[in-house]
């Protein structure tokens, strides 16, 4: 019984949370604390798909035609598509992108509560197939890998062209 009170208190406090937006989105966010344990009590309102990551329109498009190079003609052009990806998909592989301690730290908190706030959910697996959250978590990843191929073919195709590398590969460069 004591468990059931747990669980229905976590989940009016997760719906209560999943009715807002994800301050998450905007990457140079001032509050990262506040917006890792946001992440981490909204999980269970993740879990039964009454809160998901949403898809930026033009990830979307991009996931029709990921190699489409209408429009882009030239270096500046390339390089300009490639650095306007940086803000949805985050720093590159080859960017060296280093984390503070702090900023470890405070990943690592997020982690074990949003890891500890789901597993107060039963059958958590089952719950996540049978509410769509699976399905819905596949459809955001599939978006972003469609992202990542593209950049990583305007990269491709700077190379081939000999273009100078776009800003944000120069600084880490």
């Amino acid at each position: 019984m004591v468990a059931f009170r747990y669980v229905v208190s976590a989940g009016l406090v997760t719906l209560s949370l999943a009715s807002q937006p994800l301050c998450a989105q905007a990457p140079n966010d001032d509050r990262p604390m506040i917006n890792h344990m946001e992440n981490a009590v909204t999980q269970p309102a993740k879990d039964f798909n009454l809160k998901k990551d949403e898809i930026p329109a033009r990830l979307l498009g991009i996931e029709k035609a990921p190699y489409d190079l209408t429009g882009i003609r030239g270096c500046r052009a390339i390089n300009t598509e490639i650095v306007s990806l940086r803000p949805m998909l985050g720093p590159d592989v080859n960017e060296g992108f280093e984390l503070s301690r702090t900023e470890k730290r405070e990943r690592s908190v997020s982690r074990v509560a949003g890891g500890m706030l789901a597993s107060i959910i039963p059958f958590r697996g089952v719950v996540r197939e049978v509410t769509g959250a699976n399905e819905a978590q596949q459809r955001y990843e599939q978006a972003l890998a469609a992202g990542f191929a593209r950049r990583s073919f305007l990269k491709g195709m700077a190379v081939s062209q000999g273009c100078a590398p776009a800003a944000s590969d120069a600084d880490a460069s």
